[in-house]
């Protein structure tokens, strides 16, 4: 399916809002103003944004800890995404999450995991829901390329092929398992080549490339909303900051960083727009500008809220009783 110049421009939207707001909590993590978990995403901003935009309004996102943009994209309000990565009583989980496991019902982002490829089975479990249900809404489920080395790959794969559920399972490559270079721990060069094992197709993206990636969302998420089973989709991107913010980068060769900083995808896909003939400059500036207003909002937001009050501390730890 051809993306249209309208999703386009929600594509570069939701990716310079995300793109900002990074670079706004790096700002307060490195001031000290702020304390919380950080996972940065540069550098996969428009493959997220590609992610949460192909999908229907009712369709479930499964995300991890790495894919706000999914995640906003999907339509998780950005102040509430924030306050909950504060720990503040007005996010998503009244700050009781953090950042890694925010959900938004609402929205459709049904879980985002912490652990590493703990989302994989789980979200075969939503799709079974939909069998279960009858309808033909489509689970998505993100992960990143160190979760395709846990079991729960292979569990998740197996029964979603078995079962031919209606998932997309979206591994965002971005060569590096925290610490570790993906071509030290897998002997085949992409995620992609393992669906085999698994009876699925599989396609290999680059996920900088929106129009390619939209095909390839749009494709598998049709396929499964017709009865056609799951698709294995691997985009390759590239993380620009370190897994956390403590992470010097060391084990990346020289220059590596920095030849990929120089090829930012964002800034890239912006000049993409204009060459094409997809927006005017003055059009993308007034978006740039509308993102740094809504990422100070949010954060005006979160930083205004209180934190939850310690009554809360034993409060939804169990379901209530029927």
């Amino acid at each position: 399916m051809t993306i249209t110049t309208e999703q386009l421009r929600d594509v570069y939207t939701i990716s310079s809002f995300a793109k900002t707001l990074d670079e706004k909590v790096q700002q307060l993590l490195m001031a000290g103003t702020i304390r919380t978990t950080w996972f940065s995403w540069r550098g996969s901003e428009l493959l997220g944004a590609v992610v949460g935009t192909s999908m229907r309004a009712d369709d479930y996102l499964v995300a991890y800890y790495r894919d706000g943009m999914s995640q906003l994209a999907k339509g998780f309000p950005a102040r509430k995404l924030f306050a909950e990565a504060l720990g503040k009583v007005t996010g998503s989980q009244k700050g009781k999450s953090g950042w890694v496991h925010s959900i938004d019902l609402a929205s459709g982002v049904v879980m985002n995991s912490g652990v590493v490829g703990g989302q994989l089975p789980i979200a075969a479990g939503w799709a079974l829901s939909s069998v279960l249900r009858g309808d033909d809404k489509v689970t998505v489920c993100n992960f990143g390329d160190g979760a395709a080395n846990e079991g729960a790959f292979h569990e998740a794969l197996t029964l979603a092929s078995l079962w031919n559920l209606p998932i997309v399972f979206v591994c965002h490559n971005n060569l590096y398992a925290e610490h570790t270079a993906f071509s030290k721990t897998s002997p085949v060069e992409h995620v992609a080549d393992r669906a085999v094992a698994y009876n699925l197709p599989a396609t290999v993206v680059d996920g900088d490339d929106v129009p390619a990636t939209w095909e390839a969302m749009t494709t598998a998420i049709d396929r499964a909303r017709t009865g056609g089973g799951p698709t294995l989709v691997e985009a390759m991107t590239y993380r620009l900051r370190g897994h956390t913010r403590y992470d010097t980068m060391s084990y990346i060769a020289a220059g590596e960083v920095a030849t990929r900083v120089d090829r930012d995808p964002v800034p890239r896909f912006r000049e993409w727009m204009i060459t094409q003939g997809h927006a005017t400059d003055d059009e993308l500036t007034a978006i740039d500008t509308q993102a740094t207003e809504d990422v100070e909002e949010a954060w005006e937001f979160a930083n205004g809220s209180a934190y939850p009050d310690v009554a809360e501390l034993h409060a939804d730890v169990f379901a209530p009783t029927p």
